[in-house]
């Protein structure tokens, strides 16, 4: 690029600086934002012409790079020699400082493997999530807890291994209960040799390792032996044994005439969003798989690439093969450093295919080679859960989610929620929040002290926070209002809209859950034209969204509501003091605001604040230090101390 095309994007200045001084050798990149923040961390084999791909026209950048590239301070570089020593670099500098603009993956946590030490004495099955060379045996990675679980359970009941964790066995007099069960040999008893122990792992390893009909073989020719010998009880264990070996081979997925570890990656990707789906091939069988989803593509469109580079971290067991959908510029380089890591070879084989926008074609399998197969497999189900992922993303939208089970005519983007908070009809308030968007607007929250009802009418309450809200004024209208009660609510609130004008405003009522004679009762939707309760189900969004907003409701209620208690019970309290009227409480509680604070105050502040002679300040000093008070700086007893309507 020459220097003119640098000027011609000003909105990127210090890329341009960057590309003018960067030197024409491997390296890795790093772009900075005015923090010092490290916002992305990228590599090239020549670092000039790789900043000189960004220094395009704004309108070529797609959002996501056009709004890091204007985010982007300053760049740094760190200069390797080696294509090599820059991709290490660059995996452990996303790790360490996990940029805003590199891709990232959701679920990086560690699944669970076996581990099997051959170096021990008596070798125990356990399980890790970590791997180290340190010679010993790793079976997994098993995605599911429960087949992992399922599968010790197994390798207890078939073999025997122990599952203790002690490397050096004490002697015992007696197994342990796992013993007594049958689910271990119990070597600590000395009732089974060394020797034959080790038969019985080198077994449960071959059988980890997916040579399982070598063991079928092995144990049907010991099992014959030992009734041939009349040693009934040995064969009757070979027997149980045996069949619990053909009832796993039953229930494995898929077989392959190989017995290589495989990781086989599919790419489904659109314009907009990727997936990439690992399947996991161990000893010949298919184990199990990992989806990723990335809901904004990277630089580039270079999803594989920067998959590859940061899923197989240190912590991940390696396979001797890793199958891809198609070929990329790093390959030979990963398969280096993979190889480093895994201690032998590791070979990256792209599976050639059509393996086109809409996943791969319906070609009969039959006709296909071993990896052929695989690599439809994995990329049938990549596109399979990509396109299972985008519709869930469309009906995650809680408003859309509201639109439809409601029937409204528009999405409800501004919603409101009403609800009264009383104690026995006194102190009683009233209180509407807002959301927006599904985020709560705080500037539409609203507080009513009820001052037309008397006594407890919830009723009439509502009626009258109706009114006041609604009837004054050009206010804001939501596209659904929701009441926090059962049928009886909404038809007073619909009564008081329709003395508004306001027949067409959407209402609905949500009643919390509650307990019966019948077992728990759920929340109920009451809608104005329908006789009984609509029940969302309990994961939809628009239900959720609803909850929220009630339960916003009710929060904000409550605690208006207790704030008003308490206030108006400390200036109650306060006019036993001889001297103090109203006026002065109300002068004193505006000046203070709390009873905590009035306790700090000195005699001279109380007269200058409240116009308290000094006679009336001192009493009002000794009321405060007197038993009237609890730790707290309230009142006692405060019955409002617990939530309540």
């Amino acid at each position: 690029m020459a220097g003119a095309d640098v000027k011609e994007v000003p909105e990127y200045p210090a890329v341009a600086r960057a590309w003018a001084e960067a030197p024409r050798v491997p390296g890795v990149y790093l772009f900075k934002d005015a923090q010092g923040r490290i916002i992305y961390v990228g590599k090239a084999v020549n670092l000039r012409n790789r900043l000189a791909s960004y220094l395009r026209p704004p309108g070529r950048h797609d959002p996501k790079t056009a709004l890091m590239l204007r985010r982007t301070a300053t760049v740094d570089f760190l200069l390797t020699g080696r294509g090599r020593a820059a991709l290490i670099l660059e995996r452990n500098l996303i790790k360490e400082h996990t940029p805003r603009f590199n891709v990232r993956l959701r679920d990086d946590k560690n699944y669970l493997c076996l581990r099997l030490d051959l170096k021990e004495e008596y070798p125990s099955l356990s399980f890790v999530r970590r791997f180290f060379r340190d010679g010993a045996l790793y079976f997994g990675p098993y995605t599911s807890a429960a087949a992992a679980r399922e599968t010790l359970k197994l390798m207890k009941q078939v073999f025997g291994l122990r599952t203790c964790k002690e490397k050096t066995l004490a002697p015992r007099s007696r197994p342990c209960l796992e013993g007594q069960m049958g689910r271990c040999l119990a070597p600590c008893t000395g009732v089974v040799s060394r020797e034959d122990y080790q038969q019985a792992v080198q077994q449960a390893v071959q059988f980890l390792k997916g040579r399982s009909r070598q063991i079928l073989n092995f144990l049907k020719e010991e099992m014959d032996k030992a009734a041939a010998q009349l040693n009934f009880e040995r064969a009757a264990l070979l027997r149980d044994r045996l069949q619990a070996v053909r009832r796993t081979l039953e229930h494995q997925d898929m077989a392959r005439p190989t017995f290589r570890d495989q990781d086989v990656v599919g790419v489904a990707q659109t314009e907009k969003a990727g997936l990439v789906q690992v399947l996991f091939v161990r000893g010949g069988l298919v184990t199990g798989h990992l989806d990723y989803y990335f809901p904004e593509l990277p630089f580039g469109g270079d999803l594989l690439g920067d998959f590859l580079k940061q899923y197989y971290s240190e912590e991940r067991p390696i396979p001797d093969e890793i199958l891809l959908p198609y070929d990329h510029p790093d390959r030979r380089v990963l398969a280096e450093v993979l190889g480093e890591q895994k201690g032998k070879p590791v070979r990256l084989v792209v599976v050639k295919g059509p393996w086109g926008k809409e996943g791969p074609p319906g070609a009969p399998t039959s006709s296909l080679s071993d990896r052929a197969r695989l690599m439809t497999l994995a990329q049938e189900n990549a596109w399979a859960a990509l396109r299972r992922r985008q519709s869930q993303t469309q009906r995650s939208d809680p408003l859309e989610d509201l639109k439809e089970r409601l029937n409204l005519s528009q999405r409800p983007r501004r919603l409101e929620c009403l609800d009264i908070s009383t104690h026995k009809g006194g102190h009683s308030v009233g209180a509407l929040v807002a959301f927006v968007d599904g985020k709560p607007d705080k500037s539409g929250y609203r507080r009513f002290r009820i001052r037309e009802v008397a006594g407890q009418d919830d009723y009439a309450m509502l009626q009258e926070v109706v009114r006041r809200h609604y009837g004054k004024g050009k206010p804001v209208l939501p596209d659904l209002l929701v009441v926090d009660g059962g049928k009886g609510q909404l038809q007073v609130v619909k009564e008081a809209l329709k003395d508004l004008g306001l027949n067409d405003l959407p209402v609905v009522a949500l009643a919390k859950a509650a307990s019966s004679t019948k077992g728990e009762v759920p929340d109920r939707l009451f809608l104005p034209v329908r006789k009984n309760p609509k029940i969302l189900p309990s994961a939809s969004p628009g239900g959720l969204l609803l909850m929220r907003l009630r339960d916003e409701a009710h929060r904000f209620a409550i605690t208006y509501h207790r704030r008003r208690a308490r206030r108006e019970l400390t200036l109650s309290a306060l006019r036993q003091v001889p001297g103090l009227g109203p006026v002065r409480c109300r002068l004193l509680w505006q000046h203070f605001g709390d009873l905590e604070t009035l306790k700090k105050a000195t005699p001279e502040e109380l007269q200058t604040v409240a116009r308290l002679p000094r006679k009336v300040a001192l009493a009002l000093k000794d009321w405060l230090a007197g038993p009237l008070l609890d730790e707290s700086g309230r009142t006692s007893p405060d019955p409002w101390g617990q939530e309540g309507r």
